[in-house]
């Protein structure tokens, strides 16, 4: 039994389904069943009249159904998913290099400037994604403005306001590491502040930084979500204005989610649940991922209590399991 709850399931579950969703990014358009401009024709097929929308498990063609205009929602959502995490990657990459950088200098500072401690707090109250919507909106809905540049747009002005946030976190915990005792030894025996930085500080950080980018990757992701609610997808959107409907041009799945939202209302709910619980699998997997993660560390500190950490132990460690199994065996022996 108390191997059971020393088994970090956390972190292999979250491990299988990034694996998943890494799988499905790469060869997601290859396993897709139908293309993007394949539409369902109707057709009667067995006794009934195959129609758009048709509903998840009624056709083995369509295996999740397809939406109001006859287009396969698991092609749609195999073909999206790349999008999602190739964007939320690269803007993740982006913020966290840069903003690693200048934190870990900025914490070697004796004191922070009280400016710069003043426009963090201020910029925490900001909501990111009514930053980004204003400046998207202007031209989301052009369609002469190609899907990359938008998507390159749309990465640059993510990392950038992004990027303070980042600074924030790495400066508070660089400073606290800055007052260690093994700092001021180093600095008496003359280290300069890049060795400082890369070889005393960065590698105290690793571990939390390890953490950081997995939830700043679903911090993206939600960002996304967010904005899809506004109708601005990621790479464009396309609006019909005689059927008043907005389109995610790049089929991303957060912009599946946003143009089918009203679908909840309807007779065909499925439009929407289909992407949304892709949605779901990555926002999930990346998160199990990260608190699995956490979890391992905790129990590595644990075994070593003379580094101190953040962390607060919740896995036990095996070298204690075993010294309480040593334990019950004698007493029960006794």
């Amino acid at each position: 039994m108390n191997k059971v709850f020393s088994i970090n399931l956390t972190l292999y579950i979250g491990l299988v389904l990034t694996a998943v969703v890494i799988f499905l990014a790469i060869f997601g358009p290859a396993l897709a069943p139908h293309t993007l401009t394949e539409t369902l024709n109707v057709r009667y097929e067995n006794g009934t009249i195959l129609a758009p929308p048709l509903k998840p498990f009624e056709s083995a063609e369509y295996p999740l159904g397809t939406d109001f205009w006859g287009y396969d929602l698991l092609s749609m959502v195999f073909y999206g998913i790349r999008y999602t995490l190739v964007i939320s990657l690269v803007i993740t990459i982006i913020k966290m290099s840069v903003g690693t950088i200048i934190g870990l200098y900025i914490g070697t500072w004796k004191k922070a400037p009280s400016m710069l401690v003043a426009f963090e707090n201020a910029w925490s109250y900001i909501p990111l994604f009514l930053i980004v919507f204003f400046f998207l909106y202007p031209i989301n809905f052009d369609e002469m403005v190609a899907s990359s540049y938008l998507i390159y747009y749309f990465i640059v002005i993510t990392s950038l306001v992004s990027i303070p946030s980042i600074i924030s976190s790495v400066r508070k915990k660089s400073t606290e590491i800055a007052k260690s005792v093994f700092i001021e030894a180093a600095k008496t025996l003359g280290a300069t502040r890049n060795r400082l930085v890369w070889w005393h500080i960065f590698p105290q950080l690793k571990e939390s930084l390890l953490i950081m980018f997995i939830l700043e990757i679903v911090q993206v992701i939600a960002l996304m979500g967010q904005l899809a609610l506004l109708n601005v997808f990621i790479g464009g959107t396309l609006f019909r204005p005689d059927s008043h409907i907005f389109l995610s041009i790049t089929k991303e799945v957060t912009g599946l989610v946003g143009s089918a939202r009203a679908s909840i209302y309807g007779a065909s709910p499925h439009i929407l649940y289909v992407p949304l619980a892709f949605l779901l699998m990555i926002t999930i997997a990346f998160s199990m991922l990260a608190n699995g993660l956490k979890n391992r560390f905790q129990a590595n500190y644990q075994r070593t209590p003379w580094i101190k950490t953040g962390f607060e132990p919740k896995l036990k460690p095996k070298r204690k399991m075993l010294l309480a199994r040593t334990q019950e065996k004698r007493t029960k022996s006794i």
